[in-house]
């Protein structure tokens, strides 16, 4: 996992997007997140990077049995745990891999955490080893083709913005140019990868999504903006099921 973000530059430049009302958390993801949420009322929680506690605020909502926060951030942890509003939810700070948990849940969320994973399979382990049977696991992950797009080869012509993707087969850790020069560290995972390594360690995929096209993001995007999410989405959702 990245560690980037307890540094106090990145921090705070993470969280001034975070709390933007029309960030791409908002926009183009949140809104998928609430239509393939599965039940939660009564149900043991678990969110995996849990950030700023924007997906637990939701799922409070539902009022679920117990909610869990996990995030490998010390400052994210701290943060949350003085917020009044996430007061009955028990955080830890670690690393999902290695992190140990003394119980099993009936819904695990994530979002955009597990591009920073290199070993999906090791994942898949341990994501079906913390879920009951019948559980469900609603993920959101950085596209394959975003992890595998270089900014130098995003260009533009007459008929608008496009993108190359670099070597899509060689999964790698890969560079990614954020604000004011930071680079960011991500694995690029192949979309069979992701869905296979899933099926292969017993989870049930019930549905998947690309993301850039809900109505929220032309009702509240630029044609500019809306033109760029059309062509190459930023973020994929999958939803699975731990079949007993």
């Amino acid at each position: 996992m990245n560690d980037q973000y307890d540094e106090e530059i990145f921090f705070n430049m993470y969280k001034e997007i975070r709390y933007s009302p029309l960030s791409y958390n908002e926009i183009v993801e949140f809104p998928e997140i609430k239509r393939h949420m599965p039940a939660l009322h009564n149900k043991h929680v678990l969110d995996i990077g849990s950030g700023f506690g924007h997906l637990l605020k939701y799922i409070q909502r539902f009022e679920p049995k117990t909610m869990t926060g996990l995030d490998a951030s010390e400052k994210m942890t701290a943060h949350c745990r003085k917020d009044n509003d996430l007061k009955d939810v028990t955080f830890i700070q670690g690393d999902i891999l290695s992190a140990v948990f003394n119980r099993k849940y009936d819904v695990v969320v994530s979002s955009l955490v597990f591009h920073y994973i290199e070993d999906f399979d090791a994942l898949a382990k341990k994501l079906y080893s913390l879920l009951n049977d019948n559980g469900h696991l609603l993920f959101t992950i950085e596209h394959p083709i975003q992890t595998a797009t270089e900014e130098d080869l995003v260009m533009k012509d007459k008929h608008g913005i496009y993108a190359r993707v670099d070597h899509y087969f060689k999964e790698s850790l890969r560079d990614s140019e954020w604000r004011n020069g930071i680079v960011i560290k991500k694995y690029h995972h192949k979309i069979d990868t992701i869905l296979n390594s899933l099926i292969q360690n017993g989870l049930t995929i019930e549905a998947v999504k690309d993301l850039g096209d809900s109505p929220e993001v032309f009702d509240n995007y630029s044609e500019e903006r809306v033109q760029k999410l059309q062509t190459f989405p930023p973020f994929l959702l999958v939803k699975c099921r731990k079949v007993k």
